[in-house]
């Protein structure tokens, strides 16, 4: 699934990296949000963004 802000003109690249993702492709952009990154224990990288909520 892709979840979009009804925003579409900026997905158009992530639909482009899932639609390779499903054809066996794996994206290094794609691993943080990964559903198997909870079975293996895996957090999100760290930011480097100075607000604590991002």
């Amino acid at each position: 699934m892709i979840a979009d802000a009804n925003h579409g003109y900026k997905m158009i690249g992530v639909g482009q990296l899932v639609a390779e993702e499903i054809m066996g492709h794996e994206s290094e952009l794609l691993k943080p949000f990964r559903f198997n990154r909870y079975a293996k224990g895996e957090l999100h990288p760290t930011s480097n963004s100075p607000f604590p909520w991002s």
